[in-house]
């Protein structure tokens, strides 16, 4: 646990130990998949790494990571982006891809894959996580969305995906990641946050078939390893001090020591450094003197 975050109780450690050669500091990563995944490498790329990330914004579902990925090479048209409510929205993005124009929808959509495409061919390390595999179905299309971009409510219909589809996709998306980059360790995670649908059971039952899910797939796929940011969470801190205000996410401490875990596990020890050089620096930027001189 974070040295900056002590409990005062007695706690149970998730013991963890990485099952691939450590990866480089001052390397390249690309990332796909949840907010939490979004949080964890914006922090890595504001110290010493370099990197890219979710080419179509934030994605919870490993069907529409999977149709990323997928996509990297095929490119986006005008017509994949539909008008509602005054913008253009992608089925298969996050609304900050939303434009005045689909030519602009889609023009945004190819920079960014294109973008992440030359991450993936460098990169030293591959990061994914999945959050929910508890979808939504646009019935007029038949097809997994990304995202809803608030079209009315009767126009979807929520569905859980089976187990098989679940590992299916997540097996596809990282062998995508091989044919670009042969070489490159992936690392597979579970986002620790809740989704809470209205049923927190489905929402367990949405999270033990990824977990599962990606076992297997860790299992059958060369250089693949998990890191169980779930468990440092749920099972670890499992103490509401360590939520946000919305008792769902993680709260900023508990992300440090997430983020400060999966350094010390899976990192040589210069990036866990360079980490903390680059928070202290941000901390004496942000200090503002109250008597100049």
């Amino acid at each position: 646990m974070s040295e900056n975050v002590r409990n005062p109780f007695n706690f149970t450690p998730v013991r963890y130990e990485f099952p691939l050669p450590k990866i480089r500091a001052q390397g390249t990563i690309a990332s796909i998949g949840s907010c939490f995944s979004q949080d964890l490498v914006r922090v890595l790329l504001s110290s010493s790494m370099k990197g890219a990330q979710n080419p179509n914004g934030v994605l919870y579902n490993p069907v529409s990571i999977c149709d990323a990925m997928m996509r990297l090479t095929c490119g986006y048209e005008p017509g994949d982006f539909f008008e509602y409510n005054g913008l253009y929205h992608s089925w298969a993005h996050h609304g900050s891809f939303s434009a005045a124009t689909p030519e602009e929808g889609a023009e945004r959509a190819n920079k960014a894959a294109k973008e992440f495409l030359r991450t993936v061919k460098k990169a030293d390390v591959f990061l994914m996580t999945v959050s929910s595999c508890i979808v939504y179905l646009h019935k007029p299309e038949r097809r997994v969305v990304a995202n809803c971009h608030k079209v009315p409510g009767n126009e979807f219909e929520r569905m859980m995906l089976s187990f098989e589809t679940c590992r299916a996709a997540i097996l596809t998306a990282c062998r995508r990641v091989r044919e670009f980059n042969p070489d490159c360790p992936i690392i597979l995670t579970l986002s620790p946050v809740r989704h809470d649908p209205g049923n927190l059971p489905m929402n367990a039952q949405s999270k033990a078939q990824l977990l599962t899910a990606i076992h297997q797939v860790c299992d059958v796929l060369p250089q693949c390893a998990y890191f169980p940011a779930w468990e440092i969470l749920n099972d670890e801190l499992r103490d509401y001090r360590f939520y946000a205000e919305d008792m769902l996410h993680p709260s900023e401490a508990a992300k440090k020591i997430i983020l400060e875990r999966f350094l010390d596990a899976c990192f040589i020890p210069r990036a866990k450094a360079d980490y903390l050089a680059a928070e202290q620096q941000r901390r004496q930027t942000a200090h503002i003197p109250i008597h100049e001189g």
